[in-house]
């Protein structure tokens, strides 16, 4: 299991983030078989968006039961690693990760 104080660190980079870059941003985001996930940013990744997880090394552990939930949706799907989140937020991680991800 996550940390609590890691997590809500790594939700308060997000909501930085989308203040800084103008998106959207839901946290918690629950599925509609009610797996909870880290997150959902609309208009990112697909035209359905992306839903986000965190996972934590040394495992980097996937839920299957989320990816198979957005490709069923034809939703982007991304599992992030929670150690990026440490510390203070990070402009230019998060400018290359929604590079990355892109507008659909």
């Amino acid at each position: 299991m996550f940390n609590d104080d890691k997590v809500k660190n790594a939700r308060h980079c997000f909501m930085l983030a989308s203040e800084d870059f103008g998106f959207e941003f839901v946290s918690p985001f629950t599925l509609t078989d009610g797996i909870e996930t880290f997150g959902y940013i609309p208009n990112y990744g697909s035209k359905n968006g992306v839903v986000i997880c965190l996972t934590t090394p040394p495992d980097y552990f996937i839920d299957n039961r989320v990816v198979d939930w957005c490709k069923e949706a034809d939703c982007f799907y991304s599992f992030l690693n929670i150690e990026s989140f440490a510390g203070e937020y990070k402009r230019a991680y998060f400018r290359e990760m929604l590079r990355d991800w892109g507008k659909y």
